[in-house]
């Protein structure tokens, strides 16, 4: 690894980790709402982003090898509320850290030598404006009716049994296992 012990990058590394573990921890509490709420694919994404995030502060936490440093972190929290709160408050989050807060910590990085870890930076802003994108189409749906209902006929997969039928809209009850609507999505083919 690189040293960088005592450089703006290394205290900028060590606020990244504390960041984004905290993200992990609240991906996972919206996710327990977003099941509460009923969207079940919407958990699932929730849980999906803390696990890469894992990966993330495992890489963060490997440039951090060998320093001793003292960081605080400003937290902000608007508290629990719908799923819809919780995906526009993930999206604002993952965009501010995207454009302001890593961007900032990539810049610094290059500035100051450490090209490896610039470039990690600069890849997790990628994910990070990934993210907020697929949380304002996802909030988006809720707002305009459209997660369990189309204009035009998809196929719907349950998340539960698998069962694959075609049709504007998710049943309210799958027929295969008679779990609710919650547990449909529309199937994607990305294999």
């Amino acid at each position: 690894m690189e040293n960088f012990t005592g450089s703006k990058t290394e205290l900028n590394i060590a606020k990244a980790w504390m960041i984004e573990s905290a993200n992990i921890r609240k991906c996972e509490i919206f996710a327990k709402q977003a099941k509460r709420d009923g969207y079940e694919q919407m958990a699932a994404i929730f849980m999906e982003v803390a696990e890469q995030k894992r990966s993330h502060t495992k890489t963060l936490y490997k440039f951090l090898e060998n320093s001793t440093i003292e960081v605080s972190v400003p937290v902000s929290a608007k508290g629990i509320g719908g799923v819809l709160d919780c995906l526009l408050e993930s999206s604002e989050n993952e965009l501010h850290e995207a454009s302001v807060i890593f961007e900032e910590f990539e810049r610094i990085a290059w500035e100051e030598g450490f090209k490896k870890v610039a470039t990690k930076l600069k890849l997790f802003r990628q994910i990070k404006q990934f993210y907020h994108e697929r949380y304002q189409v996802l909030a988006q749906n809720i707002e305009e009716g459209k997660t369990f209902k189309r204009d035009k006929k998809v196929k719907w997969i349950c998340r539960k049994c698998g069962l694959i039928y075609e049709s504007e809209r998710a049943l309210k009850n799958c027929p295969g296992c008679e779990h609710p609507q919650a547990y449909f999505e529309i199937l994607a083919e990305n294999y």
